[in-house]
């Protein structure tokens, strides 16, 4: 009599290939969540290099003078219009894309460039993105940039600065106010280190849920981006003194 060979497997023998995948994934998830972040931090420095590049191609066509940082983007630092000024970097009526008529002088060298908003950056903005002061209720957070200009560097001479490899240019700034380190969050398109206004955000390649430990990405007046921490914001601030002493951590 001929006997037929049992195809397929047992419900054990399913249940310990189910266990051995299930197994896996846990080992494997977490090398590929930081290879993700980690591969969003690098475009987030190429971003930054890129911004870096039109902002010095910006001084060589104005007398090696550098952009205004509240001016530079938007046309005005206020509108009559705008009746939620902190909200314009994630109110999508403010997106410069859909409406040029609000574009400054350096959003020429920057159009059509898909480099102002870091990949990482969307998903901080959901979380963090209602906490700056002023924020109304209702208007959308959808991020239409994410880097603020040294206010410091406003319509100077790029010749008139010394150490260009210690005055950061380009930076990304912190979401929410963390006493004592900033007194606003990111609103505008300047990083004002005057009395510790602002400071360098700490939300990439945190450790921790409240993203305290973390750190940043800025580009620097000799075109090199830099990983910073909140301490650097007012280190590299300005070249002569002129903003305040780091506070301790």
């Amino acid at each position: 009599m001929t006997r037929h060979r049992r195809k397929g497997f047992t419900l054990i023998e399913l249940l310990v290939v189910i266990s051995i995948i299930a197994l896996l994934m846990a080992i494997l998830l977490p090398s590929l969540n930081r290879v993700r972040k980690q591969a969003k931090f690098v475009a987030c420095k190429a971003n930054l290099k890129s911004y870096g590049l039109m902002a010095f191609m910006y001084a060589d066509d104005n007398d090696g003078r550098m952009p205004n940082a509240w001016t530079s983007f938007y046309n005005q630092r206020t509108y009559r219009n705008e009746p939620h000024r902190y909200c314009r970097w994630h109110n999508p009526d403010w997106d410069l894309v859909h409406n040029p008529k609000y574009a400054g002088p350096f959003w020429p060298y920057l159009k059509g460039k898909d480099i102002h908003i870091c990949p990482s950056f969307p998903r901080i903005a959901n979380m963090f993105g209602t906490l700056h002061p002023e924020h109304v209720d209702g208007v959308p957070i959808k991020p239409n940039y994410n880097y603020s200009m040294n206010s410091y560097l406003s319509d100077k001479k790029i010749a008139s600065i010394k150490r260009h490899a210690e005055v950061f240019f380009f930076g990304e700034e912190n979401l929410w106010i963390t006493s004592p380190y900033n007194s606003y969050a990111f609103n505008d398109t300047a990083m004002c280190n005057y009395q510790q206004w602002d400071s360098f955000g700490t939300f990439h390649l945190a450790r921790r849920a409240d993203m305290e430990d973390g750190v940043v990405n800025a580009v620097f007046l000799d075109g090199q981006v830099k990983t910073v921490n909140r301490i650097d914001s007012w280190r590299y601030c300005a070249p002569d003194g002129q903003s305040l002493s780091p506070v301790k951590d």
